[in-house]
């Protein structure tokens, strides 16, 4: 048994096999690839990584199968914490888009690593289902949700511990009086009756977190550069697919700094925090909604098309369409007797789902020098361009 100190939980425990999973290449690994990407450029103090937020998970679902009386299952459920983002690539959901390019999400090269390398063989040598352990980690069965879902433990240990990594108080949610209010009934992890508070608080300190800091515009700004240098570095082959999987925070950095061209330069502006402008934004409508996926698809065409009309380079001209995330107002709760979604039963809940709607921001961003060949253009130019571009390809 060994003891880790945290500063989110305090002393976490460790048993033999957790310890030897802890020192294995592949989880080491995550020591060097920041929780929250590029955010430390706009929180100084934002510097945690995917290590130390493995060791919380993995706490947390030890505490929440001791609640829920979960004792044969509690040691699968703890490695599955500690395992639950072994596949996130260099700099973490920045690079989330650049693996869907692939067909490939963090998850399945989370289950690639479980299956494939040494945690496979340590987990047998202990009698551990590697398959049982790859199934709670990619969200098969029931069980799996206390790991990954619309109130899990990732979500309670992420909150706090971004918080208290950025200095604010949005996230901070009492971890004993959410993990107590739930339950386990049939194939659903629920709030119980009495529960209801605690989910709300949970719901606004996600909202607050996602507003202030996760979309900040500044780190939307850099994470939108640094992600299109990586793909002009994968779409001339100086990248290869294999490669990338398996880098850290400061292999890419390396790889964008000795690298040439354009991916170099904006490595470089990144460094010297000379960084692109937001020129356009405009609040999400439905017709931008429903258009949503060929944005995404289409998204490098509308870019040429907007920088070529504009008389600026490609490549200093950058769409950003956030996602909305309102799978957390779908948390079930015991209410009269019966299982509700939050967003039912709470008007709080209905109004913060309301805002995170509103505020989503379609923007445009472009590098200063181009600033009157943007004031050349009717701001109007920039919605019909966009919505002509997607209507061809719809």
């Amino acid at each position: 048994m060994k003891i880790i100190r945290d500063p989110i939980h305090g002393n976490i425990e460790l048993n033999e096999i957790e310890l030897r999973l802890l020192d294995t290449a592949e989880m080491q690994r995550l020591r060097h690839i920041k929780q929250n990407g590029l955010c430390y450029l706009v929180y100084p103090a934002m510097n945690s990584t995917r290590f130390e937020h493995s060791l919380g998970v993995m706490h947390l679902a030890g505490k929440v199968a001791e609640h829920l009386n979960l004792k044969e299952e509690r040691q699968n459920l703890r490695i599955a914490g500690l395992l639950h983002d072994i596949g996130h690539c260099a700099f973490s959901h920045t690079s989330d888009h650049l693996l869907s390019r692939f067909g490939f999400d963090h998850e399945k090269n989370s289950s690639r690593i479980i299956l494939n390398t040494e945690i496979s063989d340590i987990l047998n040598a202990y009698g551990v289902s590697a398959k049982k352990i790859s199934d709670l980690v990619t969200g098969k069965g029931n069980l799996s949700k206390i790991i990954s879902s619309e109130i899990d433990v990732d979500k309670m240990d992420y909150l706090n511990r971004d918080s208290y990594s950025a200095g604010v108080a949005y996230g901070i949610i009492d971890l004993e009086r959410i993990i107590h209010t739930l339950k386990l009934i049939g194939n659903e992890i629920v709030v119980g009756s009495g529960g209801l508070e605690a989910a709300e608080a949970l719901l606004i300190g996600r909202n607050m977190m996602h507003q202030t800091i996760y979309r900040h515009h500044t780190k939307r700004i850099v994470e939108s550069m640094f992600a299109n240098a990586v793909n002009y570095l994968l779409d001339n082959k100086k990248l290869n697919y294999e490669k990338f999987l398996v880098m850290d925070d400061i292999d890419l950095v390396y790889t964008l700094r000795n690298s040439e061209g354009y991916a170099k330069e904006i490595m470089n502006r990144i460094d010297g925090r000379e960084l692109f402008k937001r020129v356009f934004a405009e609040k999400i409508n439905k017709t931008m909604e429903s258009f949503r996926a060929e944005i995404s698809k289409n998204k490098k065409e509308i870019e040429n098309k907007i920088s070529d009309d504009a008389g600026i380079p490609r490549g200093f001209l950058l769409l950003d369409m956030p996602s909305s995330e309102l799978s957390e107002f779908k948390v079930l709760v015991e209410y009269d007797n019966e299982l509700k979604k939050i967003d039912e039963v709470s008007e709080l809940a209905k109004a913060l789902e309301k805002a995170e709607l509103e505020r989503l921001t379609f923007c445009i961003y472009a590098d200063p020098r181009y600033r009157e060949n943007i004031k050349n253009l009717d701001i109007e130019d920039y919605i019909q361009y966009t919505q002509t571009m997607l209507k061809k390809f719809y």
